[in-house]
């Protein structure tokens, strides 16, 4: 999908609300008229802006997770390998910020019903996982891990996160925060060989 570029920085403040109404209704509840009334402007400047309500909803998906692969990318970039990863790891367990891990679901439950969005999420994916393979290959090029294959490591520490979203999003009750980062770390550090 190539976004259209009208409205600029209104554009921009608006998909802020798409995904602010996306969070709180879902992706197949959210209509033009509700981000019409969160963000203070005409359904039919929704319409001038996007186009269709599915293009509005995948473009503030792609938006909402770019600036979430822009974060992560930040995380401690120059921190020595180990401190990088836990870094990440406090930042993809983080329970205040789960507005961005809503948004992720909402879009992983898209993609599984449409071709496009799904190719862009393996390359969503893949950026996401390069801050994880970046400081993981490090340790490695280091000796301070020792990793037979980094990416099939990356691809099992990235889909352990994943899968602990549901339950911090669903907010379930016997979920321990704290219990489940440690016991994370302690498996990631005996699999790096640290």
């Amino acid at each position: 999908m190539s976004p259209r570029r009208a409205g600029g920085e209104k554009r921009a403040e608006v998909l802020n609300h798409v995904v602010e109404v996306l969070v709180e209704r879902g992706y197949d509840r959210t209509r033009f008229t509700d981000v019409a009334k969160v963000a203070g402007v005409a359904v039919s400047t929704l319409q001038f802006y996007f186009g269709s309500r599915d293009d509005m909803l995948v473009e503030a998906l792609h938006f909402s997770c770019a600036r979430e692969v822009e974060r992560l990318a930040a995380i401690k970039p120059d921190a020595p390998p180990w401190d990088r990863l836990v870094a990440l790891v406090d930042h993809s367990l983080d329970p205040n910020d789960l507005n961005m891990w809503r948004v992720l679901i909402e879009f992983w439950y898209a993609s599984m019903h449409d071709e496009e969005l799904r190719e862009h999420s393996d390359k969503l994916q893949r950026d996401w996982s390069r801050p994880f393979f970046d400081a993981i290959s490090r340790g490695v090029e280091q000796g301070v891990f020792k990793v037979d294959n980094v990416e099939n490591m990356v691809t099992l520490l990235v889909g352990i996160l994943d899968g602990l979203l549901l339950p911090q999003v669903l907010r379930h009750s016997y979920y321990d925060v704290e219990g489940v980062r440690a016991t994370v770390l302690d498996v990631l550090a005996k699999a790096l060989g640290v």
